[in-house]
């Protein structure tokens, strides 16, 4: 079925088109890594990282030694987060990593087209940096999918080729496993280990991150690293505050909740309680902060006998749109949540609502857009909380935003360099390296704030759009200009809530071809159906055969293929 993490989104792409670059001109120290997600309790996460990675030896975790920070990260997941952008940055890269060659890669955009090469001062000091010539085929997210099968097709492959986990979990490239196997570079002895401590900056990244690059019980790939925190419910604490709420970091229980989105519904001065993208189903798409609310599965759980159970086919699912049905009779989903595309960010900004099922990355963002758009708005990250009171629930994310793959490459000296140049992209926040890959070159892309802070000057949001963080990149670091103090605890508070109350999906990392071909058109088709009861079109007791109907059609052979993958990756 569709991206466990993107299926609640707001229609992000025209979000990250219309509002990149002011975002950029604001900066967070997330920012232009936003786009995307995050974490598991350490149990769950080795779990899910041994399940993925099968009989193969994952690569040894080796924390950075940089900055200091005010709240520390973990193995987990749990992001570093800094009160002030650190002055003693650490340089991680001491010999630049290429060889002078030329070096290919297809990537993906999220913001607008950059100058060219020859024209932009940041790739032209990417390029110095790294010794090499990096071009780059840079293709828009509608366009990606045609693009990247195209090019695999006519076999004239560049050395980095990226698949976006955007919409569905195993990415836009066509018939994956004998891609991968035919196609690219089989990266194990080389990463596997403490073999990936030649390649400090991959190092840092967590074993949840790295099961993505394993296919098979191989790597194959260099995930794009993101913390394993997907989902997150925002609010609007000022208009909370104004309707004379108080709410510590979340509401008691589903009643409070409703009492809430109740108080702050104001149709007369265009206010509702919540909203949701279109394309969500209000928000009981798989992986949502929604229906996590009611400890709807993680897309897909293991039952007592080990059989997988979609999140559709149990009596949370059930629950979780009778809540989202009550308060559409209500009046408290604001109306346009049946058709909302781009302009949902714009009215969450514009406060036509409170409330806001989104991912992680887009709350980083708009913690930063605020600050140019709303001095006055205060949005917030909501902490896990339940339906009925008791344990918190929720679920994980995937830890990348894709996976880039070599193509098969000629000699083990250029496997290596282009590792070497993989590793400079990944540099960590807290490193000369980040500052070049994500700010470019001072005073001409950036210059610093009265705060000590980076900010990207007119050129520099211009030329920063350029994507070789889609090589790889490192997960986050939580720091934003903007109300620094405050968003580094709000944010680290919101994740070390997250990751206590973390659950992974069990299919995560695993591969089904009916999935693959069929799942998006049929979870759109048993969606649909769960729209119109959530409208009251139809009685609630029609979940059952729209679930059946599912089933029939798609869900019993994508769950016989995932267990066989399962099965598989545990042999």
């Amino acid at each position: 079925m569709t991206d466990r993490e993107s299926s609640s989104r707001f229609d992000r792409r025209a979000f990250v088109t219309r509002t990149g670059a002011l975002a950029a001109g604001t900066l967070g120290a997330s920012l232009l890594q936003a786009c995307a997600p995050a974490s598991p309790s350490a149990p769950a996460a080795a779990t899910a990282a041994k399940a993925a990675g099968g009989g193969v030896k994952l690569p040894t975790y080796v924390p950075f030694q940089g900055p200091k920070p005010d709240l520390p990260g973990s193995e987990q997941g749990l992001d570093p987060a800094f009160f002030k952008f650190p002055k003693d940055l650490v340089q991680t890269v001491t010999t630049p990593p290429g060889d002078g060659s030329t070096i290919t890669a297809l990537t993906y955009l999220t913001l607008a087209p950059p100058p060219p090469m020859e024209q932009n001062t940041a790739w032209l000091a990417v390029n110095k940096a790294i010794n090499a010539t990096l071009q780059m085929d840079q293709v828009t997210a509608a366009d990606y999918p045609a693009k990247v099968n195209t090019v695999i097709a006519g076999n004239d492959l560049p050395d980095f080729i990226y698949n976006p986990t955007v919409n569905v979990p195993w990415g836009v490239i066509s018939g994956l496993p004998a891609f991968i196997k035919a196609k690219c570079q089989d990266l194990t002895q080389y990463l596997s280990g403490d073999a990936i401590k030649d390649y400090p900056n991959l190092a840092h990244y967590t074993n949840y991150t790295w099961r993505s690059g394993v296919v098979e019980g191989k790597i194959y790939a260099i995930p794009i690293a993101r913390p394993p925190i997907g989902t997150e419910m925002m609010y609007r604490a000022d208009l909370l505050e104004k309707a004379g709420i108080q709410m510590d970091k979340a509401p008691k229980n589903a009643d409070d909740f409703k009492r809430i989105l109740q108080a702050v519904t104001r149709p007369q001065d265009n206010q509702w309680g919540i909203a949701a993208g279109q394309t969500s189903y209000f928000a009981l798409t798989p992986n949502s902060a929604f229906s996590a609310i009611f400890r709807v599965p993680n897309n897909w759980k293991l039952d007592a006998s080990s059989k997988l159970i979609k999140d559709v086919e149990t009596e949370e699912f059930k629950a979780a749109v009778g809540f989202a049905r009550d308060l559409w009779q209500a009046g408290i989903w604001h109306p346009n949540t049946t058709t909302y595309t781009g302009a949902f960010n714009g009215d969450f900004m514009g406060g036509r609502f409170v409330f806001a099922p989104g991912v992680w990355g887009q709350y980083v963002q708009l913690w930063d857009i605020e600050a140019v758009q709303i001095p006055s708005a205060r949005i917030y990250p909501m902490q896990p909380f339940a339906a009925d009171g008791g344990k918190p629930y929720y679920q994980a994310g995937s830890g990348q935003f894709g996976v880039a793959y070599m193509k098969q490459q000629s000699s083990p000296e250029r496997i290596k360099m282009l590792l070497r140049v993989a590793n400079y992209f990944a540099a960590p926040f807290g490193s000369t390296e980040w500052l070049t890959n994500y700010f470019g070159v001072k005073d001409v892309d950036y210059t610093f704030n009265a705060d000590g802070a980076p900010v990207l000057t007119e050129q520099g949001r211009t030329e920063l759009t350029a994507v070789w963080r889609y090589v790889s990149s490192p997960a986050y670091a939580l720091f934003s200009a903007n109300r620094s103090q405050d968003f580094a605890q709000v944010s680290h508070d919101a994740e070390q809530a997250m990751i206590g109350a973390m659950d992974v999906d069990p299919t995560l990392g695993l591969y089904s071809a009916t999935a693959a071909s069929q799942g998006p058109l049929a979870q759109d088709t048993l969606m649909s159906g769960v729209s119109d009861v959530v409208q009251g079109r139809r009685p609630l007791t029609d979940l059952d055969t729209l679930v059946s109907d599912w089933r029939q059609k798609v869900g019993d052979k994508m769950r016989g293929e995932f267990q066989d993958a399962l099965a598989a990756s545990k042999a």
